[in-house]
């Protein structure tokens, strides 16, 4: 029963103290984006806000929001994880409270053990948040254009197909009514010359790939001979049959943006992109898998370094170590993706070969708390 009541006691300090760094976090980095980024927010208002105050107020709350969710949350979660833990074990440590568990005969990895369970559901959760919360965030961020509208839209700069001997360009997809906006079709023949060019303003994807176009202009050249005019023809109606083509061309230019089932098959199904590009986005598949489990990683990497901190109060030790942690990990993680993208190293085994380390060594640490 002790047992339960000092694990339930440091699991609820953990917990709020997660909640409190994460709200003191999203507090200052909202008041520095609106010190630092006011230009831009004045860009972000709807068109139909116009004066209304009301108006004003929505839209910069819908600013912060989406900036603050798809650039900050996903860093911002594991840190506050390892400030919840540290300051949870250090204050206890100030307060006697560690030395007097010990002294009852309770191992510290007793009650540290139940602060990990309660991170690891944290890591859990995040997870989902990942690709619920944060994915939609970066889709409406990325494709955001107050000019023309507040709705998501996932492909707002053009991007290229090449499926056989066709050649698409595209200007932005909308996934929702299955419509691409602003393409140009370049239709070759067997040698390469082009045969046929089509450009409309709104293509209409059909669910068995059929493209319908209602106003197409067509240009049709003779791949025999180069020099003859194209014959030409606007207006009118016409249906091509895509249906060879991947269903993500709805999505847009960048397939970084899918749900991590998606971009697991698109990575399976011989997508064309050049080795760079397809080393960037393997790497995007391997960090957003390995991300949710920084929350469990850098609580932690958190404890070692809290349960150094006794009746003394001797802090500023323990805290510069951890400040010093956490920069190296993410130096680490930003090496381990230099290098996979030189391919000195498997783009893969880089996030989880820095999480494992650092664990490693704090595991290492816990073992010599105490002198």
């Amino acid at each position: 029963m002790t047992l339960r009541i000092l694990s339930l006691y440091f699991v609820s300090r953990f917990l709020g103290l997660f909640a409190t760094v994460l709200a003191a976090a999203f507090l200052v980095l909202a008041t520095i984006e609106l010190v630092l980024n006011l230009d831009d927010m004045s860009t972000f208002v709807r068109s139909d806000a116009g004066s209304d105050a009301a108006g004003g107020v929505v839209d910069t709350l819908r600013y912060l929001g989406l900036r603050l969710t798809s650039y900050y949350l996903a860093d911002v979660i594991p840190i506050a994880s390892f400030l919840a833990v540290f300051v949870a074990f250090a204050t206890a440590g100030r307060a006697m409270e560690i030395l007097a568990v010990e002294a009852g005969g309770v191992r510290p990895i007793r009650i540290v053990l139940p602060v990990l369970a309660a991170a690891l559901i944290l890591s859990l959760a995040t997870a989902v948040l990942h690709e619920t919360v944060i994915l939609q965030a970066e889709q409406i961020w990325s494709g955001e254009d107050p000019a023309v509208e507040t709705e998501i839209d996932f492909g707002r700069e053009a991007f290229w197909i090449h499926r056989g001997l066709a050649i698409t360009r595209v200007g932005r997809s909308d996934p929702d009514t299955r419509s691409l906006f602003d393409v140009e079709i370049f239709e070759r023949a067997s040698s390469g010359a082009v045969t046929r060019v089509i450009y409309a303003d709104k293509v209409q994807v059909q669910e068995d790939g059929l493209w319908k176009i209602a106003s197409a202009r067509v240009w049709e050249f003779d791949p025999r001979d180069p020099t003859s005019h194209p014959e030409t023809s606007f207006g009118a109606p016409l249906e091509l049959d895509f249906a060879s083509l991947d269903a993500d061309v709805l999505r847009g230019a960048d397939p970084k943006m899918l749900p991590i089932q998606d971009l697991r098959q698109y990575l399976a199904g011989h997508p064309t992109e050049t080795p760079t590009e397809l080393r960037q986005i393997q790497g995007r598949y391997h960090e957003r898998l390995a991300s949710p489990w920084l929350v469990l990683v850098f609580a932690w990497l958190a404890v070692p370094l809290a349960l150094r901190i006794d009746e003394r109060g001797r802090i500023a030790g323990p805290a510069i170590a951890g400040v010093v942690t956490l920069a190296l990990y993410f130096v680490a993680g930003s090496a381990g993706q230099t290098l996979a993208q030189q391919e000195l190293v498997s783009v893969g085994i880089s996030p989880w070969l820095v999480m494992a380390t650092f664990s490693i060594g704090a595991g290492g640490l816990l073992l010599f708390r105490r002198p």
